[in-house]
C-alpha cells in the first residue's frame, strides 16, 4: 500500500484546502481565495500524477500478494 501513500496525502490536503476555500468564501476573505484555489489545483495535480505513475506497481503487488495467499493444492489421499 506504500505506493498510494502520497496520492492519499494529497487527497487529504485537497480536502482541507477545499474546506478552507469554502470558509474563505463564506466569510468574505477574498485575499485567501487565490492561494487556496492554487493549492487545490496543485495538490490535485500532484496526487493524480503520482496515482497514475504508481498504479501499475500497486496492481502488480496486489496480484502477487493474492497469488501468495492461494492455497497449495492438497495431495490426493489414496490410502483408502
Amino acid at each position: 500500500m506504500r505506493h498510494l501513500a502520497l496520492p492519499f496525502y494529497c487527497a487529504v490536503i485537497v480536502g482541507l484546502l477545499l474546506a478552507l476555500l469554502a470558509r474563505a468564501i463564506y466569510t468574505g476573505a477574498a485575499s485567501f481565495l487565490l492561494p487556496f484555489a492554487a493549492g487545490v489545483v496543485f495538490f490535485a495535480w500532484c496526487g493524480v500524477r503520482d496515482l497514475v505513475r504508481n498504479w501499475p506497481a500497486f496492481r502488480d503487488e496486489t496480484r502477487q500478494r493474492a497469488a501468495e495467499r492461494q492455497r497449495a493444492p492438497m495431495l490426493a489421499d489414496d490410502t483408502q
